[in-house]
């Protein structure tokens, strides 16, 4: 229960705007409760194992409230894993006043961020993102986030020497004092995607195998924790359009519709899920987010 609430109540405010997907898939089940109902649970105050349960709270229900006296930041530009063109005031941003939003659960409150505690109880711990820029950005706010908590950002490396910005593939950032990790692995659609079966239409450039999981699944299962997304690439003009259609096992199939596709890789990933991860693992899943451009920024 104490991992379980250290857990609900640290990581959550992250992800405060994640959406569970699972519904899209099948109707909640037992056996998937089981798995994810963390984000609806009952939390005992860590200072003590006997104190009596409190009630339960849903931190994925709730809204964005304003509050003028909201100021303090996470973390600042400065961070050395921010990449350039996240830096909105130095690019030229004035309105700040998007800081003073935060999110306000029903019937509960989140506690302040704290990096140290964060830090220390994921000690020899692992922390995964998986999917496309959503997780990305999650990640690197995240890896901002934990830098208060630590005073030699010396100690904060990527283990095999790689730039962590305009660069594919997968990142793990490791926190030396506490062998610690935080780790993206960018595979937007989450399964695979390769070449087409001999003697496909001269249409397929490539295709989503919707049954096969990216090859990136292998590390993921002594994680920790793990967040998924994926949702934005599944549009036509990035699969159909340009040539990427759907496959499973041996067939392309030529007339699926993004949207059906996208539920079928989303069966693929609950049933890897449920049969592969530890069931200690804590996992969310995030899809779309809300369109948030205007006038090209």
């Amino acid at each position: 229960m104490k991992r379980e609430s250290t857990y609900a109540l640290s990581f959550l405010v992250l992800l405060l705007s994640s959406i569970l997907f699972f519904n899209l898939v099948y109707p909640f089940d037992l056996q998937l409760l089981s798995r994810f109902a963390f984000l609806s649970s009952n939390v005992t105050p860590n200072n003590s194992h006997k104190s009596p349960l409190v009630e339960a709270c849903d931190y994925s229900r709730g809204r964005w409230v304003w509050d003028e006296t909201y100021h303090r930041q996470l973390y600042d530009e400065n961070c050395p894993f921010l990449d350039p063109g996240f830096r909105c005031r130095q690019n030229g941003r004035k309105n700040e006043r998007f800081r003073k939003w935060r999110w306000q659960p029903d019937g509960c409150d989140i506690p302040r961020f704290n990096a140290s505690d964060l830090l220390e109880r994921n000690r020899n711990g692992r922390i995964v993102f998986a999917g496309d820029s959503v997780g990305r950005n999650q990640w690197e706010s995240l890896l901002c986030m934990l830098t208060q908590g630590v005073s030699n950002l010396s100690k904060i490396y990527e283990v095999n020497g790689n730039p962590i910005s305009k660069h594919n593939g997968f990142l793990v950032m490791r926190f030396q004092e506490y062998n610690m990790t935080v780790e993206y692995y960018r595979t937007p659609f989450l399964c695979v995607i390769g070449r087409p079966p001999l003697n496909s239409s001269s249409n397929v450039r490539s295709t989503i195998r919707l049954d096969e999981l990216h090859w990136y699944f292998n590390k993921w299962v002594a994680a920790d924790v793990l967040v998924f997304n994926s949702g934005h690439w599944w549009n036509p003009d990035k699969t159909i359009k340009s040539g990427i259609y759907f496959q499973e096992g041996g067939r392309v199939n030529m007339t699926m519709n993004v949207k059906e596709a996208f539920r079928r890789s989303l069966q693929t990933w609950k049933s890897w899920t449920l049969h592969n991860l530890d069931p200690r693992s804590f996992v969310f899943f995030r899809s779309y987010s809300s369109v948030h451009f205007r006038q090209g920024h």
